[in-house]
């Protein structure tokens, strides 16, 4: 199953920095992640099972990219919008240009509630009001961080409701339903997908997640990872065109036992030079090879790291930036 991240539309989450433990997750269970950036967005292109928008901001799709995710549902695709608090207006975009095509709004609001939240944060409301539905198997309650309520038609059901402490109360923070012959899930907080502070590490949180992606695909939920794991290809060796780009010939030291003799050597006879090399060139040809492996090995696990940090620190800034523009929502709303 194929799953394509949008990064056509500015999007906030981002499956190489602050979604990676969600894109390291769904790889885990089998699941192709890709980055999609082909624009305009258009149906040739949407060779794939899902399709994500991680919260865009300040974008809005042309009619044609429009109906072209029309027709990508309706054949049977799965679409999950993902958005924040303030819907379309705060973010500047137009996703329910494409959400009302099924029946779905995602409102211009922030979900707050002093009672029932999460580091005693009324932005982090816990929503404990979870329906029966298999995205929301395993699911007791979840914590939600900057998000904004959702309605749908008949056909497009409230999965997780706010408290009647809420404001606003009793309404959903994600809706999901059938398209023809397709599936279509909303979820009003970014954030609930995300590495860090109030994100996977929450309550239901990740398990909500998965659901939801194993729903999209057409998929039970509750599928062992490792068994999905399992089927996955091993990347293949590398080639000797690879070694040797990878690493630099190693450079002899020089020191005062090595500096060139002013004797001149004594000369060795070709049959002696023939015998030598016999005995000893395979040998020295694969310790050399066997070092070049080592070397290899530990260069890649170090650009892996390397790679690690630097996503996990965009990530965190992100996540960090985020926060700090929901408190000052709030205090605004507060100050009046």
């Amino acid at each position: 199953m194929k799953i394509f991240f949008d990064e056509t539309q500015k999007e906030r989450g981002k499956i190489n920095t602050n979604y990676s433990i969600l894109r390291d997750s769904l790889r885990n269970e089998g699941f192709q992640i890709e980055v999609y950036d082909d624009f305009p967005i258009s149906e040739k292109s949407l060779k794939c099972d899902v399709f994500v928008f991680a919260c865009p901001d300040g974008s809005k799709l042309a009619k044609n990219e429009i109906d072209a995710l029309t027709n990508f549902v309706e054949r049977g695709g799965g679409l999950l919008v993902i958005s924040n608090a303030g819907g379309d207006r705060g973010l500047r975009t137009n996703m329910n240009e494409v959400l009302n095509r099924f029946g779905i709004e995602v409102l211009s609001d922030q979900v707050k509630d002093e009672t029932n939240n999460e580091f005693n944060m009324p932005t982090h409301p816990v929503i404990k009001d979870i329906k029966n539905h298999p995205i929301c198997t395993g699911v007791s309650e979840v914590v939600v961080v900057a998000g904004s309520s959702i309605r749908g038609s008949s056909n497009m059901k409230g999965l997780a409701y706010t408290s009647p402490t809420a404001e606003p109360p009793n309404v959903p923070i994600i809706v999901a339903g059938n398209f023809k012959s397709g599936r279509v899930v909303a979820v009003g907080s970014y954030r609930l997908f995300s590495n860090y502070g109030a994100g996977l590490s929450l309550r239901n949180n990740k398990t909500f997640a998965m659901n939801i992606f194993r729903w999209l695909a057409g998929e039970s939920t509750g599928k062992g990872a490792a068994v999905a794991a399992s089927t996955q290809t091993p990347p293949p060796p590398p080639t000797s065109q690879q070694v040797s780009a990878i690493v630099p010939p190693k450079q002899k030291s020089t020191d005062a036992s090595t500096k060139p003799s002013p004797i001149p050597p004594t000369p060795i006879s070709s049959a002696t030079r023939t015998s030598t090399n016999a005995a000893t060139g395979p040998v020295n040809n694969q310790a050399v090879i066997q070092e070049i492996e080592g070397l290899r090995a530990e260069i890649s696990e170090m650009r892996d790291i390397i790679a690690r940090l630097y996503s996990d620190s965009l990530g965190y800034l992100q996540e960090m930036k985020e926060e700090v523009r929901s408190m000052l929502d709030y205090i605004r709303t507060k100050e009046g």
